[in-house]
């Protein structure tokens, strides 16, 4: 018993005598920890580059007061396109990280690049930007043109009819002058001209329908290239950047970090220390 009572005593911990183990290995944990410091300094401000976050919103053109693609079906072109959702595969910067549609919308796309640099992401998202609002615009250009080209078919064919209505009116002066003049000489050629008057005066009326119907259709489609039924693709507001990198992602977070390397060191030092005072008493003991 009394063996057993000093053999725990002696397991007992003497927090002097580990201080004072401690104490003698000072230089050897000051060592390792300014040097593990270093290296940590050393990866994140010369050789981990840091990551810069852009963003930018597009809106869809439109057609007809329309979306001229359906937005998710865009989002999903695009995301093939630039291998946004690729796994198990390194992409090098700049490059799109997101393309999402926001919430209740149906003609914008918000779009993320990540760069080493603020200025490379920027000139990087403009180009996709511009390649988007130029692939959109060949849309919207087909479609002008060819109500433009329907514009002048319908124009033509107005002044066509329009030349038809004046000559037709000339007709029904020249028969109705001739009637007046056979009343008393021949009355059946006469009955003839009032004849062809009626039928030419049924055709006057249907030319002035369709050349109204014509009109009309002139008006809808000079209305379907106002700005109000066209909106060419483009970019919403500006780009949006952020003062610090993504990765670290503030300075405060580092600061953090770089503390819980020194708490760690301080702790392997501790450690440390107290392996080296037990592996001297297990010694003494023996």
């Amino acid at each position: 018993m009394q063996n057993n009572t000093q053999y725990i005593e002696e397991d007992k911990i003497d927090l002097r005598e580990l201080f004072s183990v401690l104490k003698r290995r000072k230089k050897l944990l000051w060592g390792v920890t300014i040097l593990l410091t270093i290296l940590a300094v050393i990866y994140a401000f010369f050789i981990a580059k840091p990551v810069y976050e852009v963003k930018a919103m597009i809106e869809v053109g439109q057609i007809g007061a329309k979306p001229i693609d359906d937005i998710y079906n865009i989002q999903q072109k695009l995301s093939y396109e630039y291998q946004v959702n690729v796994k198990n595969k390194k992409i090098e910067l700049p490059r799109v990280k997101t393309i999402s549609v926001p919430k209740k919308s149906s003609n914008i796309l918000s779009i993320t690049i990540h760069g080493y640099s603020n200025e490379e992401a920027i000139k990087y998202i403009q180009t996709v930007i511009t390649k988007i609002e130029t692939q959109y615009k060949e849309k919207t250009d087909a479609y002008v043109n060819n109500k433009q080209e329907l514009i002048l078919l319908v124009q033509e064919d107005i002044k066509e009819n329009t030349m038809s209505l004046i000559q037709m009116k000339k007709d029904l002066d020249t028969y109705s002058q001739k009637i007046i003049l056979l009343k008393s000489e021949d009355a059946a050629l006469a009955g003839i001209y009032a004849l062809q008057i009626a039928q030419k005066q049924t055709e006057l009326q249907n030319l002035k329908k369709y050349l109204s119907g014509l009109k009309k259709k002139e008006q809808a489609l000079k209305l379907s290239l106002t700005p109000l039924m066209i909106k060419p693709t483009k970019i919403v507001g500006e780009i949006e950047t952020l003062d610090y990198a993504i990765k670290p992602k503030q300075k405060a977070h580092s600061h953090r970090c770089f503390h819980y390397r020194i708490n760690a060191f301080c702790l392997f030092g501790f450690l440390f220390g107290v392996y080296r005072w037990y592996e001297e008493r297990r010694g003494v003991g023996e």
